[in-house]
């Protein structure tokens, strides 16, 4: 056997010496490593982001939304995060225009995570975006006139993970029921926190994640083997959704995304039955903490918190944005991006006077109760 060949067989066989194949808790072990990189709390929003990238290689990847005011860490997030995801297995980009996912080749973004800096850059491309995250595969008929006029058909096949950062609170609905969401801590005490370490590592040096961590997660990582996962308490989750909403139909499917990810983290840990990794309580546990965690900071979170200030004003019969501003403490951009999904769903309407608006009902969001134990 060539040098060549001896190169290949020990990129892909993992070291004996990987001290992650002996980890029963992966997920603890990996923020205990992205925090030695220099990420400052953030811990549930590090490993949702983890376990959406690492599901790209998983039959129905999850697609993730990172929310929050410029400078306050978003893409920092994502990259410590993604950071020990192997490099072949993701894709970073910064922007795509309308047609750009059209015309890539086949397998460009093939069981990849695709980490975009800012929504904005791609905001031409939601379409095919969408249609990626759905159906898993893009076919674009097109006319070719580089020899004639010619019809021909480019195929882009997925699935594939979009993970994007954007300081926009709500985005377009047919977008929204495809995302998990997740929003920076902006709070005083997290960014006391964030400048102590910035001030620590200005005395001592910066500690990016050592290439000898990071090595061993790429090792890891690439040696898990795609299979089905069997979730065997999926049907007891069912009674737990509020099933009187539409949207359920797709919210389920991803808390049961976060499961599958992480029982594909943990596969040389899990029970196994019929070729199939067997999903065990502790995937559930990790899911639900990051799908509350969700479904508690998302658009709907933001709608709620604005109804109820909305409401608060109807002493006054008639408000203006800058009484929205001042109750939520907001910026004003945020606020109008808000108030117009409020009055989507005719939660408040503008009154004959320009700039006044009216309170009108409360946005029906039911809650979620998903259990504590499952059987």
């Amino acid at each position: 056997m060539n040098q060549q060949n001896n190169d290949v067989l020990s990129a892909i066989q993992p070291s004996t010496s990987n001290v992650l194949f002996a980890e029963d808790n992966l997920i603890k072990r990996f923020l205990e490593d992205v925090e030695k990189g220099g990420l400052v709390g953030e811990k549930d929003n590090a490993a949702a982001v983890f376990l959406c990238a690492l599901s790209a290689r998983l039959p129905r990847p999850l697609n993730l939304t990172v929310n929050g005011e410029s400078s306050s860490g978003k893409n920092y997030l994502l990259s410590s995060a993604t950071a020990f995801i192997p490099p072949e297995h993701k894709k970073s980009t910064s922007g795509l225009t309308s047609k750009a996912l059209m015309y890539a080749k086949e397998d460009e973004f093939q069981h990849k995570a695709i980490i975009i800096a800012e929504y904005e850059g791609v905001a031409k491309a939601d379409y095919a975006i969408r249609t990626m995250q759905s159906e898993q595969v893009i076919e674009w008929d097109f006319v070719d006139c580089g020899k004639g006029i010619q019809k021909k058909t480019n195929k882009v096949k997925g699935p594939a993970a979009f993970l994007q950062a954007t300081t926009r609170p709500v985005l377009h609905v047919e977008n929204e029921t495809r995302l998990l969401f997740v929003s920076v801590d902006e709070s005083a005490d997290q960014t006391t926190a964030i400048l102590k370490r910035q001030a620590k590592m200005a005395v001592e040096g910066a500690v990016p994640v050592s290439e000898e961590t990071t090595n061993y997660w790429h090792e890891y990582l690439r040696s898990l083997e795609p299979m089905p996962i069997f979730i065997p308490y999926a049907e007891t989750l069912v009674g737990h959704f509020p099933c009187d909403r539409v949207r359920s139909r797709r919210d389920f499917p991803k808390l049961l995304g976060l499961i599958e990810a992480s029982a594909f983290l943990h596969e040389n840990k899990r029970e196994r039955k019929d070729n199939a990794v067997v999903a065990a309580p502790e995937d559930y546990f990790v899911a639900k903490r990051l799908f509350e965690n969700s479904y508690a900071t998302g658009p709907d979170s933001k709608l709620k918190e604005l109804l109820a200030a909305a409401e608060s004003l109807h002493a006054k019969d008639v408000f203006r944005i800058s009484d929205l501003v001042e109750k939520t403490g907001w910026g004003k951009s945020k606020v109008y991006a808000v108030v117009q999904r409020a009055e989507e769903l005719g939660c408040i309407a503008e009154t004959d006077i320009r700039g006044f608006y009216r309170f009108i009902r409360n946005s029906a969001i039911p809650p979620l109760e998903l259990p504590d134990r499952i059987m």
